[in-house]
């Protein structure tokens, strides 16, 4: 690839794999009607439903990315969903970072639980939601865009050296090193993503898709989980969410 700028980074992630990038707009798109859905205070059967179903899919999106596991979501009850969904984009609309993850990192499976070694709560999850709801900004945080972050910081945002030096890290030593975000560090990242917004780049998500996209420079995906998470999507939410959107 030989990646040279952010924008160029940005650029070739859509391009690599047109129907995720087709999957993330779907999402977005679920995202903004939702809001429109809470704003008006509609909290019937449909649309708890409606936020119930979203955060499965952005879940599954979520994997996609980073071949996490799912099966958290359903967890949840969908009005606790809603609830979580309300309070974070108040929280948004108020410029309070803190209190936007924390409501949604009260989710089974978003944040929740307190890793027992760690003793700290995780938030990449929870940066999933909000990056979806609000990608002017937010992006997502997990250990490729933390690493990548740090290697482009070291090297002053030159972007083929930090490529070289993130390359001295393999894989599972990059992952373990940030295996725990918590929503402190989960703010700092999202302020890096905002600090390098331009006119080419104009949201955090840019930014982010940025990053991240440099690190498969580094570390391959595995494609055949991204694929049978984006089918899995298809195959079980899609129709319902798309009936839902239309509906609300």
């Amino acid at each position: 690839m030989r990646l040279s700028t952010l924008l160029e980074a940005r650029t070739w992630y859509v391009n690599s794999d047109v129907s995720f990038w087709s999957f993330t707009q779907e999402i977005e798109r679920f995202a903004a009607k939702m809001k429109v859905v809470i704003a008006r205070g509609d909290r019937g059967q449909e649309a708890v439903k409606f936020a119930d179903l979203l955060l499965r899919a952005i879940e599954l999106w979520k994997a996609g990315c980073v071949e996490e596991q799912t099966g958290w979501a359903v967890e949840n009850q969908p009005e606790e969903i809603w609830d979580a969904f309300r309070d974070a984009i108040s929280f948004m609309a108020a410029s309070d970072d803190t209190n936007a993850l924390k409501a949604i990192m009260r989710l089974t499976g978003f944040g929740a639980s307190v890793d027992l070694i760690e003793r700290q709560q995780p938030a990449k999850r929870a940066s999933a939601v909000l990056r979806m709801f609000n990608p002017k900004d937010w992006g997502v945080v997990d250990w490729r865009t933390g690493y990548m972050l740090w290697a482009l910081q070291e090297k002053k945002w030159n972007v083929p050296q930090a490529i070289t030096l993130a390359k001295g890290a393999s894989r599972q030593s990059a992952e373990a090193q940030w295996k725990m975000i918590n929503e402190v560090l989960a703010i700092h990242l999202n302020n890096l993503y905002r600090q390098q917004r331009t006119s080419s780049l104009p949201v955090a998500a840019d930014v982010e898709m940025a990053v991240f996209g440099l690190s498969f420079e580094v570390w391959s995906a595995n494609q055949t989980i991204r694929d049978r998470h984006h089918q899995n999507y298809v195959s079980t939410l899609r129709g319902t969410l798309t009936a839902l959107h239309s509906q609300l």
